[in-house]
């Protein structure tokens, strides 16, 4: 607050000071479990409490990871496509691995969420997903091992297994399970065979091994019960091999402490585990003693109650409604797009990337859409357009405006900090009171449940956004270049868009499968109708796949309940597609301000 002659209030530089001076001075330690739920405002693609997958945030990250145990974590953005794919996967390797816990923990971290983006950069989350190994001894982010992301949960479980295995063989912690081959000779006794196994386990499996198979797995998979059985592996040379008559591998001997002969020997199957449980059990019970608790049992999987979907095909009318273009979507996209993208990485921002980022920041402050045209049927069915003022898009324009400016500014040095460029992204949205509504829900681009659509339905309706209004503003325009929103907009993504896997599709579209050209690219209007084309090319790519939400299916756009004049003779009519896009695209819905307020109380 300022007086009235400019100078700043006394009273309010006191109450500031004040203020600062009661912020704590430091956040204590904070260690996440399975049930806890991460603090911010953004869906999760796993669910807390119901999964063998720990979730993170900027608050528990440092004292969770660099603790006394192996980590891998899952470094996702819950709008990402690819992440979205790859969560049953990942789900399903958890699972796998549920048992592994005592030595390395399953881990996750939505980096989509601004509250945990100082955890994410630290750890130069450049794309997702994103997987890294923290080793036992690990202290600092830079630390981490990446991993591939398969579509595989038996190639994640297997690429962990060898990391585990060789991190034991380096550093032998005495606390985990011995994943190293029984060495026997001539003099070992019974007595040494147990040698590592707990005193209080009772009972011993042996697995023989023609080579470095499944042993390593059938040792981890057994750590649970290690207060009744302990696990080891052997080769097929041990002398055990000729005593025991062994002759197939791999197979399985179980022994008790005070029994030289074995209790149970079988070859090795998917039902081996379930069978050493069943043997122990039995063996207890004929000895008169308590039977084990061996296994473990899985959290009970939570069911969703998602909206009831509505058939198009039935009811026109209804889907017809739950298309429209809106502010809030855009404001929120663009939000995200250029801040949350752009300063995903520390460093430097130079280079194509900097180039890029200040095409596209011009775009915005050009043609980013500050008006809503409407057509009203008045009397005698005559056509009125009017037009509203999008206020929210109208300081957000002036954000574009100025960081433009900002960043003309380094084009000398032809770089800028990541760290400045935010500091003075948040510095100028505060100076033009907030115009991205980042509390508001999703309007048209809200799924059916939380892990569909988004911020990439936002992202496309700006685009298409972007390519109409700049058709519309430059009309008049003799010398406008058609092909240069529609190179910026592709500029953008393959320098920021954080799913890796999107963006080289985008990519591979827009330079080979249908590439971005003059011959493509020649009348004004051709920048409307390529990105209308493209689009339809990702959504046949994708129809049918598991991130498709079942209510906002990947049709070719637009259906024949939003358009029944573009579908001619099952082909698409040019004429009718550009007054369309002209339409829905230059009809906005603006942002309900009230509506954030009711919310916010």
């Amino acid at each position: 607050m300022r007086s009235p002659h400019g100078t700043v209030s006394t009273t309010t530089t006191i109450s500031c000071l004040l203020f600062i001076a009661v912020l704590p001075v430091s956040i204590e330690a904070v260690q996440s479990t399975f049930n806890y739920v991460p603090i911010g405002q953004n869906p999760t693609l796993y669910t807390p409490g119901f999964e063998p997958i720990m979730h993170l945030d900027q608050m528990t990250f440092n004292d969770t990871v660099f603790s006394d145990r192996a980590f891998l974590v899952e470094f996702y953005a819950d709008w990402c496509g690819h992440c979205r794919a790859f969560a049953p996967y990942f789900r399903q390797f958890a699972n796998m691995v549920r048992d592994w816990y005592p030595v390395v923990t399953v881990a996750v971290i939505n980096c989509a969420d601004s509250f945990n983006q100082a955890a994410c950069r630290e750890n130069g989350v450049t794309y997702f997903p994103m997987m890294k190994y923290f080793a036992r001894t690990a202290t600092t982010a830079t630390q981490g091992k990446l991993f591939e992301t398969p579509h595989s949960a038996e190639q994640i479980r297997d690429a962990l297994l060898r990391t585990v295995s060789n991190e034991y063989m380096f550093n032998r912690y005495p606390d985990w399970p011995n994943l190293g081959h029984i060495a026997v000779d001539s003099r070992t006794t019974y007595g040494q065979l147990w040698d590592g196994v707990p005193q209080k386990a009772n009972y011993m499996a042996i697995l023989f091994e023609e080579y470095d198979g499944v042993g390593a797995q059938f040792v981890m998979d057994l750590i649970s019960r290690s207060h009744i059985l302990g696990a080891r592996r052997a080769l097929s040379n041990s002398p055990l091999v000729q005593m025991l008559n062994i002759r197939n591998f791999p197979t399985v001997a179980l022994f008790r402490r005070d029994h030289q002969q074995a209790l149970y020997m079988q070859r090795y199957t998917n039902q081996t585990v379930k069978d050493i449980d069943d043997a122990i059990t039995n063996d207890m019970e004929q000895g008169g003693r308590r039977a084990p608790i061996l296994t473990t049992t899985l959290a009970p999987v939570t069911t969703t109650t998602n909206t009831p979907l509505i058939d198009c095909h039935s009811h026109p009318e209804r889907c017809r409604d739950m298309y429209y273009v809106s502010e809030t979507d855009m404001l929120k996209a663009m939000r995200m797009a250029l801040l949350d993208e752009v300063t995903r990485v520390p460093g430097a921002i130079r280079g194509d990337n900097f180039t890029n980022l200040h095409e596209f920041m011009t775009l915005l402050s050009n043609h980013f859409p500050v008006l809503s045209f409407q057509n009203d049927i008045r009397r005698m069915r005559a056509k009125r357009t009017t037009s509203v003022i999008l206020r929210n898009s109208e300081r957000a324009r002036l954000v574009f405006t100025h960081m433009r400016e900002f960043l003309e500014g380094r084009k000398s040095i032809g770089s800028v900090s990541s760290d400045e460029y935010r500091r003075q992204f948040e510095s100028v949205e505060r100076v033009y009171a907030s115009p991205f509504p980042v509390n508001s829900t999703w309007q048209h681009c809200k799924g059916s449940s939380p892990m569909y659509r988004g911020y990439t339905c936002g992202l496309w309706t700006t685009f298409h956004a972007l390519t109409v209004h700049t058709y519309i503003d430059t009309i008049k325009d003799d010398y406008v270049n058609p092909m240069k929103p529609l190179s910026t907009i592709q500029g953008w993504v393959k320098s920021y868009f954080g799913c890796e896997h999107c963006r080289n599709h985008f990519m591979h579209m827009t330079t080979t499968l249908f590439p971005l050209n003059e011959r493509r690219v020649r009348h004004p209007h051709d920048m409307m109708t390529y990105l209308w084309r493209a689009h339809n090319i990702v959504n046949n790519r994708l129809h049918g796949d598991s991130t498709e939400d079942p209510q906002f299916t990947k049709m070719q756009f637009p259906a024949p309940f939003l358009c029944p004049t573009c579908h001619s003779g099952g082909q698409f009519s040019r004429r009718q597609i550009r007054n369309f896009l002209l339409r829905y695209y230059g009809s906005i819905k603006p942002h309900n301000r009230l509506a954030d307020q009711r919310l916010a109380f």
